[in-house]
């Protein structure tokens, strides 16, 4: 029987976030799809509970604590991979990080932070990734972005402006590399419920509650994502499905809200 284009059997992938959310998703969704998978994050902890559900799943699999903002980590990270697995087929920039608040009110030590984890990450995976999949000859990057960088946000400017450059970074390196044997894409997803956002909405807006069911009520199928619905199309993008595919950013927000007629 011929193999699925969406299988990712014999895959070898890094997850970086992965530990929590829709990093997690992702790397358990990838091993359920036929990939071996490594993990990183900050905090091994995290990571450790993922890293033997993978192997449950008959998967190899490990866990590697990394700050992706420090280059020496990531590019540790890239070659213990390719070392320990075979090769690196398949590189998830996953890793973010935010808060909310208003413009005027970011730090340049907030502002620092979060572009530094959220786009300065994605490029050193990108960078580190990308070399070691050009030695190979072949391999796919998905990066993780948001609605944020694709239509900014009022409360988190800092995180929308991250993004947004990671969207541009995906065209950018998409087109560099395509000749290359690299396919770069990205997604960009809506709200999606999990705990790191959760715990940033309940910790900074006292109406949290109120707040949760506005999101909802401004997507159009009327509800939050689930982190699954965002693992999905990222195996779409891993996989040989995806092929003739390199610098596109994939929208996954449950569609605009329905808006009455104007006359």
């Amino acid at each position: 029987m011929a193999k699925s284009p969406f299988s990712l059997d014999g895959k070898h992938a890094i997850v970086t976030g992965g530990g929590t959310g829709i990093g997690k998703a992702i790397a358990i969704e990838f091993a359920k799809a036929g990939a071996d998978v490594a993990i990183c994050s900050r905090k091994l902890e995290h990571l450790e509970p993922v890293v033997k559900a993978i192997r449950d799943l008959g998967r190899r699999s490990f866990a590697m604590a990394v700050d992706v903002r420090q280059e020496d980590q990531v590019k540790a990270m890239v070659e213990r991979t390719a070392q320990e697995l075979g090769r690196l087929d398949v590189m998830v920039n996953n890793a973010g990080a935010s808060f909310r608040a208003k413009p005027e009110d970011i730090s340049i030590n907030g502002w620092n932070t979060v572009v530094g984890i959220n786009l300065n990450g994605v490029f050193l995976g990108c960078k580190w990734a990308g070399k070691q999949m050009m030695a190979q000859g072949a391999g796919v990057i998905v990066n993780i972005a948001s609605i944020a960088g694709v239509y900014g946000s009022t409360m988190m400017s800092h995180y929308g402006a991250a993004k947004a450059a990671v969207i541009m970074l995906t065209r950018e390196l998409g087109t560099a590399w395509a000749r290359k044997g690299v396919r770069v894409n990205c997604i960009a997803p809506g709200p999606v419920e999990t705990e790191g956002y959760l715990e940033v909405l309940t910790k900074t807006d006292p109406e949290a509650e109120k707040t949760y069911k506005a999101v909802a009520a401004r997507v159009g199928m009327g509800r939050w994502g689930r982190v699954e619905e965002i693992a999905y199309p990222c195996i779409f993008l891993a996989s040989d499905a995806s092929s003739w595919m390199t610098g596109e950013t994939i929208v996954v927000d449950g569609g605009p809200a329905p808006r009455e007629m104007e006359g």
